[in-house]
């Protein structure tokens, strides 16, 4: 299977812009409602560490000094001032919440695949890697893919320009086949596509971002909650023209 869709991917034709834009609004349509709630789910999961936050640290102090939140973790006068049981709840919240944030997202590029397809839309597929056979491999992709990023990162942060790329396409290429490929696989085709549609994913992934951005400050915040997902269209779309265009079942 790796070998297979690696070919394909060295034999992937070019991307038109206006064709990933179009197909991109198209797909949007039909899944906006459904991003919506991937939105609401998002927040509803980030809940516990805010209330967790407001607990351990000086909120007022970080609104009037304007000190972030993972700046004020590192602080030395938070750990020296917070039991260290208070201090590893925050850090397992953290974790928590970043992987269920990960795992909706595989099962929201599922869901997107499912509408686009023409199949009806059911919520449990929002928790589908939840699952004690796939939650595992979860696990292990999302320290792989923090490992890459935090190290990308490290290294003077420029390399994390060119890794954020391929790191997109993890969630699409581990929705599809989770089954079919293992954790290590996945992040080489992820590398491997990425690096191959390198230019046109920054360019529509910056405008998306900007658009978003503009939007959400227009509308004092709600447009993030309804367009919010729109920005991991193209990267649907791009996987589509990839391997459907071929006939690879995922």
């Amino acid at each position: 299977m790796f070998a297979h869709l690696s070919k394909i991917i060295q034999e992937t034709p070019k991307i038109d812009f206006s064709d990933l834009f179009d197909e991109s609004v198209l797909v949007y349509k039909k899944v906006w409602l459904q991003g919506i709630l991937f939105q609401l789910l998002n927040f509803l999961i980030g809940m516990p560490l805010l209330f967790i936050n407001a607990e351990i640290l000086d909120l007022d102090q970080i609104e009037s000094t304007g000190d972030s939140l993972f700046f004020k973790m590192m602080n030395d006068d938070v750990l020296l001032n917070n039991p260290l049981s208070d201090l590893g709840l925050w850090y397992f919240s953290l974790f928590i919440t970043i992987l269920l944030s990960i795992v909706l997202s595989f099962g929201f590029f599922r869901i997107v695949k499912r509408m686009d397809s023409g199949e009806s839309f059911e919520f449990s597929d929002f928790f589908y890697f939840l699952s004690s056979d796939r939650l595992s491999k979860s696990i292990l992709l999302m320290l792989a893919y923090l490992g890459i990023a935090i190290l990308a990162t490290l290294l003077c942060v420029l390399p994390l320009f060119y890794v954020m790329i391929p790191l997109l396409f993890v969630a699409p290429i581990f929705a599809y086949n989770a089954d079919q490929l293992t954790v290590s696989e996945t992040l080489k085709l992820s590398f491997q596509l990425g690096h191959k549609k390198w230019g046109i994913t920054f360019v529509v992934t910056v405008l998306n971002g900007i658009m978003l951005y503009l939007i959400t400050v227009f509308t004092c915040g709600l447009g993030s909650l309804i367009f919010g997902c729109f920005v991991q269209m193209p990267i649907y779309v791009i996987y589509k023209k990839t391997f459907e265009a071929n006939r690879v079942s995922s």
